[in-house]
């Protein structure tokens, strides 16, 4: 494919060779010759000089004074490497129609185009729509229902009375509809509460690998359309998570929590339960958020307040430490400088002492030796 031909399809404006062939995509250190790649932030322009890329896309900004380079200048450089990856992307081999080596409840609904895999497990009652792909091992439970055009990657597990909306793609390993955490101490140990509800996955969700989502106490835990959840995610029951939220891997929300819309939630970042997160906030990794958040805020630290407060705190606390170092070091020296002055007057004084006696040093002429050199006499 030429660079022409992907420049049109992006929309994108070429300096340099239009007539090179394009053959696939690379990262900009890695990437061979017949490759296109990526510029998008200024600590990789060090890798210009050096990559074997036929051409890179980037900005005006950061396209400005490369020189003896094929570029291809866009507005959103991230946005269209991505449909690039698209044209290039390889087709994945998908067999047709339901595997004699899966096992489909006669009472389960599957409607046309779907492909049902070896191993699957279609229990009684549920409803598989149109051109979904079920991999090998997923369970889909009892009374379970899963709209058109998902992907079911192998081992995904989907309990129960859990509904999935259609252009769902849920990867190995998650778990829809397992049982909130909700135990109640006695004196002889905990009761468990039946988690009786269900789950509601809205269209176009994406899961990640080994996360999961817990069923309701009563009710549903309800994830919204358009939110992309990281691996090794934990969403507790009768949480609901509002429209186009987005969550990074590890971290986690506690039950009866609301989420708003357009929230991102980073790495290893934890909500505690019945609280309340407005729209369009920002909670940085590692936070620990254990209160209420207004809208358009943006969180850090633990416990997490404003990013800017955070931000000023760990900057007094680094200059306090710098100082308590400082004063350590001063006090060191300090003690260092007295001693080598104490042991300094030591050897004054007893040189002063030898030469008050006027006698030659003979190994017992310093006071605390006079008792040893009288005796020596005798």
């Amino acid at each position: 494919m030429k660079l022409s031909e992907i420049a049109t399809h992006i929309s994108g404006r070429i300096i340099g060779d239009p007539s090179v062939e394009i053959e696939g995509v690379g990262s900009i250190d890695k990437a061979r010759r017949g490759d296109i790649t990526l510029l998008v932030k200024e600590r990789y322009r060090k890798y210009v000089e050096t990559t074997k890329a036929s051409a890179i896309i980037t900005n005006e900004k950061l396209g400005a004074g490369i020189i003896d380079k094929n570029l291809l200048i866009v507005d959103d450089p991230y946005l269209a490497f991505a449909d690039v990856i698209d044209m290039f992307a390889p087709q994945n081999y998908v067999p047709s129609g339901i595997s004699e080596r899966a096992f489909v409840h006669s009472e389960a609904f599957i409607q046309s185009g779907t492909v049902v895999m070896a191993g699957a497990y279609i229990e009684k009652g549920a409803y598989i729509g149109k051109n979904t792909i079920i991999y090998p091992n997923v369970y889909v439970g009892y009374l379970s229902r899963i709209g058109d055009n998902c992907v079911i990657y192998p081992n995904v597990v989907i309990r129960e009375r859990c509904i999935i909306g259609n252009n769902v793609i849920i990867h190995s390993g998650a778990v829809i509809g397992s049982d909130g955490f909700g135990f109640i101490p006695q004196s002889d140990g905990y009761r468990k509460v039946r988690q009786i509800g269900g789950v509601i996955i809205e269209d176009d969700v994406e899961i990640g690998a080994n996360s999961t989502i817990d069923r309701a106490t009563v009710g549903d835990t309800i994830v919204k359309a358009g939110t992309k959840i990281d691996n090794l995610v934990q969403i507790g029951h009768n949480v609901e998570i509002g429209e186009n939220t987005i969550m990074a891997g590890q971290s986690g929300i506690a039950g009866s929590t609301k989420i708003g819309k357009w929230v991102q939630i980073g790495g290893q970042a934890g909500v505690a339960g019945h609280i309340i997160i407005g729209d369009r906030v920002r909670i940085g990794g590692k936070s620990g958020v254990i209160s209420d958040v207004e809208a358009d805020k943006e969180m850090a630290g633990y416990p997490a307040v404003e990013r800017w407060e955070w931000l000023k705190m760990y900057g007094i606390l680094k200059n306090m430490l710098a100082r308590r170092k400082e004063f350590i070091e001063n006090r060191h020296e300090n003690q260092n400088r007295q001693e080598f002055h104490h042991r300094r007057e030591q050897r004054t004084y007893f040189k002063g002492s030898e030469e008050t006696d006027g006698k030659q040093n003979d190994g017992f002429s310093n006071k605390p030796f006079a008792h040893l050199k009288k005796q020596f006499e005798k």
